[in-house]
């Protein structure tokens, strides 16, 4: 990981404890972390609210399908996502 993608991860994580109102720092956060754990307890209403956080972080529109595609089940896993989204839409900028 680079340092922009070590930046973007805190990004996330730290949209994650805010959006989802979780009982642990950015910092505590770990990529393996099930997203469906007892401890960040994702459901669809508030992956929408994280997911429009993230848009509003980073700009642009995370399409469903790439959400449906990306298989979320890990924090790693929506880093991942988030990660993809933000070099699509500054690879499109600069087109």
């Amino acid at each position: 990981m680079n340092s922009n993608d070590y930046e973007l991860a805190g990004v996330v994580r730290k949209l994650m404890a805010d959006v989802l109102d979780l009982r642990l720092s950015p910092e505590e956060i770990k990529d393996g972390m099930s997203l469906y754990s007892p401890t960040i307890q994702l459901d669809s209403l508030n992956l929408l609210q994280l997911l429009l956080a993230v848009e509003d972080e980073f700009g642009g529109h995370i399409d469903d399908e790439d959400v449906m595609e990306a298989d979320l089940e890990t924090v790693g896993d929506l880093i991942g996502l988030v990660s993809r989204h933000v070099r699509e839409n500054r690879s499109e900028a600069g087109a």
